[in-house]
């Protein structure tokens, strides 16, 4: 017999796999179709998969939270976000609106609305965030990589975090406070 939570993630793979096929009806001139994907389960978490794998469509993290952690606020002008609670309690904040979540739970978080999500609980959590269009797993990788090369103590990392930020329609504030968007 089926569980709830292997029910609900399969229905969601199915709503991923049917939005991925409208996205991309055409082949692509050398006759290459996409492929299937298989991302084995994981207990740090980490990408299940990338936008190479849906032409772009979406991507799919799984991500562990710790206890009393989350991002920092921060807003997206090109990517639309979706959360999904595999485990643990959440309290997601987007615009003006708090959001307690748990297991089972969806939350859509729109481009240019900021938003942010800690750990409420005692122990880690584990969500789903879909990401679309997706390519967002190149800022994370440029990112570790900045880390690597510049301690984030040193006077150079700001300037340049910033700059990797513009580059891919980011913006991350310590506080929750966001200027108007230009139109």
């Amino acid at each position: 017999m089926i569980g709830w939570k292997s029910l609900q993630l399969l229905l969601l793979c199915v709503i991923l796999a049917a939005w991925s096929n409208a996205q991309a009806q055409e082949v692509k001139p050398n006759g290459s179709q996409l492929q299937p994907v298989y991302s084995p389960a994981n207990p740090q978490g980490g990408w299940k998969v990338k936008a190479p794998e849906t032409r772009g469509a979406y991507s799919v993290l799984e991500s562990v939270v710790q206890p009393s952690t989350g991002p920092e606020p921060h807003r997206h002008s090109r990517e639309e976000e979706g959360f999904y609670i595999l485990e643990g309690q959440y309290e997601f904040r987007v615009g003006t609106q708090v959001i307690k979540a748990g297991p089972g739970d969806f939350l859509f978080a729109p481009r240019n609305i900021p938003h942010t999500y800690k750990n409420v609980g005692t122990t880690p959590s584990r969500h789903l965030t879909i990401i679309s269009p997706g390519g967002l797993e190149s800022f994370f990788a440029e990112r570790a990589a900045l880390q690597k090369e510049i301690p984030p103590s040193h006077p150079e990392y700001l300037a340049r975090y910033k700059a990797l930020q513009e580059k891919h329609g980011l913006e991350y504030s310590t506080e929750w406070q966001f200027s108007p968007r230009p139109r």
